[in-house]
């Protein structure tokens, strides 16, 4: 059996300890600014468990669940991907028995439920009864719209569907739709996200779908991604659905559109640093007429992290709820509507401007599209 440690070897050698990476870590910057609450710290104690001088233990397992938000890898001199380490210490860490107590019932939940919050399938897909009619079962795209999506957030889900049907015509969604499984891959559980994810890949293919268009960046990366990485291979062709409207726009098939508001846009770090797609949401936000984009303080891949992602809420909702109240910091002045493409991100931002009494809608790129597009008509 091959030791995971050994993959971590490349990250350690080559971290050159210079904490220039600490400077933009939401985690270390609400913990109080403890070192081993930041990249090199963490770092450090990977090495710790290469080296043999530290052994498998909660406390570690604590420091490597960060938001994995990413922003340390593009302030790495070195050039590393320091998530993949983070990531690669988790599935140690658990391969040794070692699950903090916050993960080991999200874990349950994803296996046992088929969602991370611990809801039966009938509240997940609840969304679909505010639809006009019923949705296929069998189509050549899919809708697979996620557990966050679908619990959290559904008045996107019904956005996102409503407005592929419009244009593309026939959409299906995969009947008792699972889990991505991506809970699974970010806790260190490798094995049975393989499990996982293999069975969301033939519900897919059983519905008849070669096209996979998702709202949610983690079940784009879980499926184009995180797939690749257990060693699963097929032939779907997996989109987030800002890459699908582009592909859309390029065609000329995307009508027009029309809404009058000044917007900004915050970048989710799965999809703007993990995924690089930056680029493509402004210029689907700029085909809209009568829509003013005003950037954010930070944004692109130097946007600030809303601290919802990395499994980070469940062990930490105080320290991920700082980390969202200082991104709204980085808003503009006189926007309406502070526009994502991460449910998670809408999430974590919608109770932030709740906390903070904050006189602005948060919403996701699919909503403010399908207003424009009903604008339009």
């Amino acid at each position: 059996m091959v030791d995971p440690l050994n993959d971590l070897r490349k990250y350690v050698d080559s971290c050159k300890k210079c904490g220039f990476c600490k400077a933009v870590c939401p985690v270390f910057r609400s913990s109080g600014y403890i070192e081993t609450a930041g990249p090199r710290g963490r770092m450090l104690l990977l090495q710790g468990l290469l080296e043999g001088a530290l052994k498998p233990n909660n406390y570690l397992s604590r420091r490597l669940h960060c938001t994995l938000c990413g922003y340390c890898s593009i302030k790495c001199v070195s050039g590393l991907e320091l998530t993949e380490a983070y990531l690669i210490g988790r599935h140690y860490l658990l391969s040794n028995g070692v699950v903090l107590p916050g993960i080991k019932d999200l874990i349950s939940n994803v296996v046992s439920l088929g969602n991370p919050y611990g809801v039966g399938s009938g509240i997940k897909s609840m969304w679909i009864d505010f639809l006009e009619e019923r949705p296929a079962k069998e189509s050549k795209v899919i809708y697979f719209a996620g557990c966050t999506t679908a619990i959290r957030r559904p008045e996107s889900a019904v956005a996102a569907y409503s407005l592929l049907k419009s244009i593309v015509g026939e959409v299906a969604i995969v009947e008792d739709e699972p889990c991505c499984h991506s809970p699974l891959y970010l806790a260190g559980d490798w094995s049975r996200f393989k499990e996982g994810v293999l069975k969301v890949i033939k519900s897919i293919k059983n519905a008849g779908g070669s096209v996979v268009v998702t709202t949610c960046p983690a079940c784009t990366r879980s499926l184009r991604e995180y797939a690749r990485n257990v060693g699963v291979e097929h032939d779907l062709s997996v989109y987030h659905i800002v890459e699908y409207l582009r592909e859309l726009l390029n065609q000329g098939r995307l009508p027009n559109l029309e809404l009058e508001a000044t917007i900004t846009y915050h970048d989710p770090c799965e999809l703007g640093r993990h995924m690089g797609i930056v680029r493509e949401p402004r210029e689907l936000l700029n085909r809209i007429r009568g829509i003013k984009l005003v950037e954010m303080k930070a944004s692109g891949l130097e946007s600030n992290c809303c601290g919802g992602g990395g499994l980070y809420l469940p062990l930490d909702p105080e320290g991920s709820m700082s980390i969202a109240i200082n991104r709204l910091n980085d808003l503009p002045d006189g926007v309406k509507y502070l526009v994502t493409a991460c449910p998670s991100c809408e999430v974590q931002l919608s109770r932030a401007v709740q906390t903070v009494n904050l006189d602005i809608e948060v919403v996701d790129i699919s909503e403010i599209v399908w207003r424009s597009l009903s604008r339009s008509n």
